[in-house]
């Protein structure tokens, strides 16, 4: 995490998502990522709101399903946006399902998420959703 009032650069922010999302795939979620007013609306939980409730929320969902695997196939970045094309595998019931997952996040300057939306293409949401 950057210092108070250090501004990170889209690449610095590009490195901690991809940090993160292997390490969401594993449970393992850093609280200080989060802002404290972070809000996360996503295909699987709802919206949520508050970076203990969001950070809660992501260690759960690995814990959901047999297995729960995220790896970013790209990850892009600006001043304040970072989104990521995740390939998301989800064992559920004996069941496997392979999908794409799109991440869009706003960040603050020190890179810590304000706004997350984490979205699964509708089939296969389907799919998962069934178990």
């Amino acid at each position: 995490m950057a210092d108070a009032g250090t501004k990170l650069t889209p690449q610095q922010k590009i490195e901690m998502a991809r940090k993160a999302i292997e390490g969401t795939s594993r449970g393992e979620v850093n609280p200080e990522g989060f802002a404290r007013e972070a809000v996360m609306r996503g295909s699987l939980m709802g919206e949520i709101k508050g970076r203990d409730a969001v950070v809660a929320a992501l260690k759960k969902i690995p814990t959901m399903f047999e297995e729960f695997r995220q790896q970013p196939h790209a990850i892009l970045a600006d001043n304040d946006h970072v989104v990521a094309l995740i390939n998301l595998k989800v064992k559920s019931g004996g069941k496997t399902v392979k999908a794409q997952q799109v991440m869009v996040v706003h960040t603050n300057d020190q890179g810590q998420v304000t706004e997350l939306w984490a979205m699964i293409e509708p089939e296969a949401l389907k799919q998962i959703q069934k178990r």
